[in-house]
C-alpha cells in the first residue's frame, strides 16, 4: 500500500522539491519521500529513503507499479530530522539527502507537469516538515 498526498493546484514540470522528514515508526516499512508530476494516484515520481533497508531510491510509478531507476545505499538513523532534495530539469534528475548527491538519471516516462505531495509505504509513520518548491524553466 503506497499512501500518497498531493496539492490539486500544484503544478510541477521542472525545479526543486526540499523537505524535511522523520522516520517515527513502522514494522514493515519506514521512512517517505516525496512525488512528483503526479498525474493521479497510479502515475507519478518518487524519492523515498527507508531506514529500515538504509537506502534511498527513486521510482516512476506507472499504473500503480513501481519501477526503479536509481539507488544508493546510506544508513541513517531513524527518529532523526533528515532532509531530502529533487531537481528535476527535462528528463534529468538528481537526488540529495541532507546535502549530498546520491541519486541521478535521466527517464522520459512522466514529460507532463504534475502534482507535487508526500509518500510513505505500509505501515510506515513520518512526520515531514518545510515542503518548498521551486519552479524552473
Amino acid at each position: 500500500t503506497f499512501n500518497i498526498c498531493w496539492v490539486d493546484s500544484s503544478t510541477f514540470s521542472n525545479g526543486e522539491i526540499d523537505v524535511h522528514f522523520k522516520a517515527i515508526s513502522g514494522a514493515g516499512d519506514q521512512g517517505g519521500g516525496v512525488i512528483w508530476r503526479a498525474l493521479d494516484q497510479d502515475n507519478y515520481y518518487i524519492a523515498r529513503f527507508n531506514p529500515l533497508e538504509d537506502n534511498f531510491r527513486l521510482y516512476y510509478v506507472k499504473d500503480g507499479r513501481r519501477h526503479e531507476l536509481a539507488s544508493a545505499t546510506i544508513a541513517l538513523a531513524a527518529g532523526e530530522w533528515q532532509s531530502l532534495r529533487i531537481v528535476q530539469q527535462g528528463q534529468q534528475f538528481a537526488g540529495y539527502l541532507n546535502g549530498q548527491l546520491l541519486l541521478q538519471g535521466t527517464d522520459d516516462h512522466f514529460k507532463q507537469a504534475g502534482n507535487v505531495g508526500l509518500w510513505t509505504k505500509a505501515d510506515a509513520v513520518t512526520s515531514f516538515d518545510d515542503l518548498t518548491i521551486r519552479l524552473s524553466d
